[in-house]
């Protein structure tokens, strides 16, 4: 798979025409662009803009709530025609089946594909101290990722968002075409942010990831399309 199909720019931005300006630069070199905080202030119709320009849409939403209400999420975001949605495996089994079960009945419904349905476990912004004391989940951060990957496998996603390192450690209970979305990957001395758990854009593709989610390291860059190259050559 060409680098440039595994990377996926966070749009961290609010600006509807920045964001489509940017979408716009660097579409030749970014294969996905990730939605987030810019989907409460412009809807889907900057989703389809986005989509208009014949590029990927990973909208990160981490959905969490009742299994009825994630049935009218999973239609929804399959009627739009995205690529990716997040959903929290903290809703538990039946909350994730019901969402890919609705979702593959509205995509036969509509004869499309379905996005792929990937599961948080714990942000990248948990540690060990955090899950421990702040959360209140005993064990280590290893323990518990494994064993909400295995829950979200069970329960029929497509994948799950882990950081790089943690990809080898959740093979052994997963599919073996389970789609790894890293975010957390920096370039060599880059500073880790607010990601606890990181490792470098090389580290994240030789452990196997499908897509690796890229913001600051490209977004701060001077020249944005030199950043994106970058990276792709890091991964490659």
């Amino acid at each position: 798979m060409p680098a440039d199909d595994r990377l996926c720019l966070a749009l961290d931005m609010s600006g509807r025409d920045e964001i489509l300006a940017l979408v716009d630069e660097l579409k030749e070199h970014v294969g996905w662009f990730k939605v987030n905080s810019a989907f409460t202030l412009h809807g889907p119709d900057l989703v389809r803009e986005i989509l208009a320009r014949d590029v990927k849409v990973f909208l990160d939403l981490k959905l969490h709530d009742i299994p009825n209400t994630l049935a009218g999420y999973a239609r929804a975001v399959t009627r739009l025609g995205v690529h990716l949605v997040t959903l929290h495996t903290a809703g538990g089994i039946e909350m994730m089946r019901t969402a890919a079960a609705s979702a593959d009945a509205q995509a036969a419904e509509l004869g499309t594909a379905r996005p792929k349905l990937v599961g948080v476990t714990l942000l990248t912004s948990v540690d060990q101290q955090v899950l421990n004391d702040e959360l209140n989940v005993p064990g280590s951060v290893e323990d518990e990722l494994r064993s909400r990957a295995a829950l979200a496998a069970k329960a029929g996603l497509d994948g799950m968002v882990c950081a790089p390192p943690e990809i080898p450690l959740v093979r052994g209970v997963v599919p073996d075409d389970f789609f790894f979305v890293t975010p957390g990957a920096r370039s060599p001395g880059q500073s880790d942010d607010d990601h606890r758990r990181t490792g470098t854009h090389a580290e994240a593709v030789a452990a196997g990831s499908s897509l690796l989610v890229v913001g600051r390291r490209i977004l701060d860059a001077p020249d944005r399309v030199a950043a994106a190259l970058e990276v792709t050559a890091e991964m490659s």
